[in-house]
């Protein structure tokens, strides 16, 4: 884990710039810290070590040429295979960590080496040979980079503070506020991928590379989510049986350090089935890891985020202790500071919830925190077998559905959703096309949240929809699997998150977000996540004995809003809005969701819209 940065200038980068660089940096906790520069390119990252690698590389890591230095932050989940493939072709490797792998294969591969790279991870080159500043994103962006350009100038890093400071340094201008990336934040209405809090500054897109090389900036894709189901079994059991070979497979990539890991365990099917794996991994000698360690949030009995109970049946069935953190609770004051402290939006309450958990962690001497993340997304499943069934014409498995959905709803509500997806998979393209139009301009007019948006941020989130459902396939099956694995919702929600344990000093990790666990639900039939009105099929079912019944029955979930500080957002933006919303708000509109109470069962509903008016006001206030 490290905070990284980079600068391409238009003449010789001086000492002061690349101090700031460095100093800014290092605002995180690490163990390290170090700077490079050749002419116009200079490089710097403050590493916080994670594995027995990390322990003796050296960042920025420089080529024997001195032609190539490269930085990186994160982890690979396949260096083992990386590191075969660059010796295969000659590549003669010094230690094998991140960095220096990330280096040989942007050496080996070009821009093409991120599709070799697999993990959770952020990188930059400075290539002096072609005069270049190439950078990375993994596949599903969960470490942050960003970049703000002027002219023939650009500058890299993992953070806004660092890229202000070096914007002050150079002398770029001040940043000013996006007022449509607030926009989407405020309607919760996600469509932008590049765009950030600042106008001035963008994100380099998840699975997408950049190079820069003075004259312009190129952006490139290097990962597509398939959308075409090719693995296919005759039985459940078969599924089951790769499912739980896969999902071991990615626990134990994921377990990689030098110290002990830390897995947090809400008492769900996802983080249940990763403590408890990683827990048979190690007594069977495969984990990675010298220990591991388990954690979990100790909410108020009786109250919606109260799941301890079954993360203690957990631990009891594989015979581990647990310990259990309070959650966090902050006042509104904590929020609003740790906005201006990263010059960005605050944390949501249901992430800040964590950092007690976090602390602990490394208190407990752990550098990395795993995780079950990924798994509502990639496990849950929905309605869309219908269309699936009717798109190969598998209509004995149709009507299998249809009876199962007709004994957990009845028949009246089985047959209306089964049509509602057999006409639209059906129906000709351009009928598609047609239904999806009106459909968006009905929302549209009833949609209160846009509602309290100034008109002119309603007709750019509108033209923002469109170009955003442009990119997307048009038939129901693949436009969802393409929009879960790509929703810029998610890259605020990693953002957001990265940064929080950047500061705490533990680096977060995700198996079930891993490529290869994504491109197993993606490649797979619906109909093996959801059966009527079951969820998370065959993940229950391959987890069968390795999880407590009680944990592999669970059809409950937890509920993490805080209703507290969500009145508590709600009054900054009544006493606010007037002064730091007008110019972006219809405040007429806005007292549409004023008026709900926030401690009652609809203000659940309105949480992350009023959290992103809450966000939107404090970050234009500060």
């Amino acid at each position: 884990m490290s905070a990284i940065g980079g600068i391409f200038s238009d003449e010789d980068v001086q000492d002061d710039q690349l101090a700031v660089l460095k100093r800014s940096l290092s605002r995180i906790p690490h163990d390290a810290s170090g700077a490079w520069r050749s002419g116009r390119i200079a490089l710097a990252a403050a590493s916080r070590h994670t594995t027995d690698e990390s322990t003796i590389q050296v960042q920025p890591f420089v080529c024997d040429s001195g032609k190539l230095a490269a930085v990186f932050d994160g982890y690979l989940l396949n260096p083992d295979e990386l590191a075969a493939d660059l010796e295969a072709g000659g590549a003669k490797l010094v230690g094998c960590s991140e960095v220096e792998l990330a280096l040989r294969a942007y050496e080996a591969w070009g821009n093409e080496c991120a599709n070799r790279m697999q993990g959770e991870f952020a990188m930059i080159v400075a290539d002096l040979a072609t005069g270049q500043l190439f950078a990375a994103r993994d596949h599903m962006g969960t470490v942050p980079l960003y970049y703000r350009r002027e002219g023939g100038r650009i500058i890299v890093a993992s953070d806004f503070p660092t890229l202000a400071a070096l914007g002050e340094t150079l002398g770029l201008g001040a940043m000013t506020p996006d007022r449509l990336y607030l926009a989407q934040i405020m309607a919760n209405r996600w469509y932008l991928r590049e765009a950030t809090p600042w106008q001035e500054i963008k994100r380099i897109v998840r699975a997408h590379t950049l190079r820069f090389d003075g004259k312009r900036v190129i952006g490139q894709k290097y990962w597509t989510p398939p959308t075409e189901v090719t693995i296919r079994y005759k039985r459940d059991e078969d599924y089951a049986e790769h499912y739980r070979e896969m999902l071991f497979d990615c626990v134990r990539r994921s377990l990689r350090s030098h110290r002990k890991v830390g897995v947090a365990v809400s008492g769900g099917l996802d983080s249940s089935a990763i403590f408890a794996i990683a827990h048979r991994l190690e007594g069977s000698g495969q984990s990675p890891a010298p220990s591991i360690a388990a954690y979990s949030l100790a909410a108020e009995e009786g109250g919606n985020a109260f799941e301890l109970p079954y993360a203690r049946a957990v631990a009891a069935h594989v015979g581990r202790d647990l310990a259990e953190v309070p959650l966090f609770d902050p006042d509104i004051d904590w929020y609003t500071e740790d906005g201006a402290r990263h010059m960005d939006l605050p944390t949501p309450s249901n992430g800040a919830m964590m950092w007690g958990l976090e602390e602990r962690v490394v208190a407990d001497g752990a550098r990395v925190l795993i995780n079950g993340g990924g798994g509502d997304e990639w496990l849950q499943g929905n309605e869309l077998y219908y269309s699936e069934y009717a798109a190969r014409g598998e209509w004995g498995k149709y009507w299998q559905a249809l009876r199962r959905d007709a004994d957990a709803f009845g028949w009246q509500r089985a047959f209306k959703r089964s049509m509602r997806f057999t006409s639209a998979e059906l129906a000709p393209r351009w009928l598609r096309e047609r239904i999806r139009t009106r459909l968006r301009a009905a929302r549209r007019k009833s949609d209160a949240a846009m509602n309290w948006l100034s008109q002119d941020l309603r007709e750019a989130l509108s033209e923002a929809e469109e170009r955003y459902e442009a990119e997307l396939p048009d038939n129901a099956v693949g436009w969802t699997k393409r929009n879960t694995a790509t929703s810029p919702f998610s890259d605020l929600s990693h953002q957001l998150m990265r940064r929080q344990r950047s500061l705490i000093g533990v680096e977060s990790r995700h198996p079930m977000l891993s490529r290869a666990f994504m491109e197993f639900s993606l490649r797979t039939p619906i109909d093996i996540k959801m059966r009527g009105a079951m969820t998370k099929v065959i993940h229950r079912k391959a987890m069968a004995g390795i999880l407590p019944d009680e944990v592999v029955s669970r059809t409950n979930k937890a509920n993490f809003t805080n209703t507290g500080i969500d009145q508590q957002f709600a009054d900054y933006v009544r006493a606010n809005a007037s002064t730091q919303l007008a110019e972006i708000c219809n405040l007429h509109g806005l007292q549409a969701i004023l008026d709900v109470d926030f401690s009652a069962p609809e203000g659940d509903y309105w949480a992350w819209e009023i959290w992103g008016l809450y966000a939107s006001a404090a970050f234009l206030y500060q």
